[in-house]
């Protein structure tokens, strides 16, 4: 029987809830076939080259009868950009609408689900404006229809980071390198590369962090910059939009966002809801739509609503809409927990349950702000991927060997330890045969042998990996080290050192807008600590 169960990231849908979803699909057709748009529905198998954009381990490949690369779509847009191409003769002005299941490939066990139902709209041809407002407007009323009152707009636009970078005297590698750390909010990647800048402008020195409040801030110290003033008139002007048609919504802006997908040319707008930390609608103008398919591009802009997120709203109103929920920090146990626990309580955190912890494992701060949860380490990722915790604190040792879907925001500079090669003495490194490695981290391992262009066996093990050489099971090992004294009473030299390691705090993206105040400020008071150390 053991071969008829359901497949690791799907599952079945029936019942109340699956009614619940043919209902607000019905109610999403009926809506925008009032507001003459076009119903499309591509195939679930695509061609690989349609997806050429996304990461191969993203996306669930397969094989058609005569052995052409296909795939499950893992994506909405591109497959009408694919359509619209097939079409000789074009309207000006076409527009859209979906609704159909997209596949994503999730780490193995998770958890999570690799399928996702989503209904969109796309404004093919559309150059103007109007077009992001009339898209937003939409997803507005969509809002509203399915009974959803707490959603803030949150506008940004993927040409901004790259304008506002050109005009420092910096060079590509640390465009580069603080383009990477803006985006993925990672304040310790972005303040290693910012103190060597000189003149580096003081109202962006936390420009990872300059969403919400922050960033409307720094967006009108901006605003009268050539280079960002236009990008700052569209934002107005939505924001214009919003206030006096949707006067209950907020709107606010990011000057951190990443482009979600590389087509994507211009305005980027997000639907979030701060109750659930999770996004209802997302998209923007990509006017670089058809250049994969054809020599002539095409203005368009798109927006995707979640109709996984409106079934969680109404799940979660089922509960208590007016509970206010803590910040849920997940701890790795053993020594990750004891080296944070005064960090946390020097940046003003009350960690009182957790001084005397006895066989708990779930602890409430007395001022409620915070509910700590203390997990095995390769768990603290999987409790922030599934939404129940917001702040993870780990070691990048074993972040280093798992999906990353959260933002990996700051070195502790606790925990401190080094990934090594190490073997015995009489090892060459630079041997030409092919070497067979063990390690309890084959990521780490294979990415470390790759940058030196090797092909090497690499051995899994859970135990003691110092024992691989000595039995002749490897040539070498990678493995921690904090002293080197293990590696010494074994006979074992450090050939090489791979990599740094320390505990690392870790947030899920929803959770810095969900809890932006309060995690800002723990931030903030975490940097100041750390760099009272240097």
């Amino acid at each position: 029987m053991s071969d008829k169960i359901l497949a690791a990231g799907s599952h079945d849908e029936f019942g109340e809830s699956l009614v619940q979803k043919q209902q607000i699909s019905h109610l999403i057709s009926k809506t925008l076939n009032t507001k003459k748009f076009i119903a499309i529905n591509t195939p679930l198998i695509e061609r690989e080259s349609v997806f050429e954009q996304y990461q191969p381990d993203n996306v669930f490949h397969l094989r058609d009868q005569i052995g052409g690369n296909l795939v499950l779509r893992p994506d909405l847009t591109l497959p009408i950009a694919r359509f619209l191409a097939s079409k000789a003769h074009q309207k000006d002005v076409q527009k859209f609408y979906y609704i159909g299941d997209v596949f994503r490939r999730t780490d193995y066990l998770s958890g999570e689900y690799n399928q996702e139902t989503q209904a969109g709209i796309e404004l093919i041809g559309d150059a103007s404006f109007d077009a992001e407002i009339q898209a937003l407007d939409i997803m507005l009323d969509f809002a509203q229809q399915f009974g959803i009152a707490d959603v803030q707009v949150v506008i940004s636009d993927t040409r901004l980071i790259d304008r506002v970078l050109a005009t420092l005297n910096i060079n590509n590698a640390q465009q580069d390198a603080l383009k990477q750390a803006i985006e993925s909010k990672n304040m310790t990647a972005f303040e290693k590369v910012r103190v060597t800048i000189e003149d580096f402008p003081e109202n962006l020195q936390r420009w990872p962090l300059a969403f919400g409040e922050d960033g409307e801030t720094v967006m009108w110290q901006l605003q009268d910059l050539p280079e960002f003033n236009d990008i700052v008139a569209r934002w107005l002007k939505l924001a214009d939009f919003v206030h006096k048609q949707y006067p209950d919504v907020a709107v606010t802006v990011d000057l951190a966002a990443a482009s979600p997908q590389p087509y994507y040319t211009g305005t980027i707008i997000r639907g979030f809801v701060p109750s659930l930390g999770r996004y209802l609608f997302s998209g923007g103008r990509y006017d670089r739509l058809l250049e994969n398919f054809q020599k002539n591009s095409l203005p368009a802009v798109g927006m995707g609503l979640n109709i996984d997120t409106i079934m969680a709203e109404w799940r979660h109103e089922a509960i208590d809409h007016q509970r206010i929920d803590p910040i849920v920090v997940v701890l790795a146990k053993g020594r990750v927990a004891e080296d944070t626990k005064p960090l946390l309580k020097a940046a003003g955190v009350d960690i009182t349950p957790l001084e005397h912890p006895e066989r708990k494992l779930i602890f409430d701060s007395p001022d409620g702000i915070y509910r700590f949860i203390l997990v095995k380490p390769d768990d603290v990722v999987k409790y922030l991927d599934r939404g129940i915790g917001d702040v993870g604190i780990v070691g990048s040792d074993t972040i280093a060997e798992q999906i990353q879907n959260h933002y990996d925001v700051l070195n502790l500079q606790t925990g401190q330890a080094k990934f090594v090669l190490a073997a015995l003495s009489d090892f060459n490194i630079n041997d030409i045969e092919r070497k067979r490695i063990a390690t309890k981290y084959p990521k780490v391992a294979s990415q470390y042998f790759s940058k030196r262009g090797e092909d090497v066996e690499l051995v899994k093990l859970s135990g003691s990996v110092e024992l691989g050489p000595l039995t002749g099971l490897s040539d070498a090992i990678i493995d921690i080290t904090q002293t080197g004294h293990t590696l010494h009473e074994n006979n074992l030299v450090i050939y090489d050192t791979v990599a740094d390691v320390a505990t690392h705090l870790l947030v899920r993206p929803g959770a810095l807008l969900q809890f932006q105040t309060e995690l800002k400020r723990l931030i903030e008071n975490i940097m100041t600590l750390l760099s009272e150390k240097v």
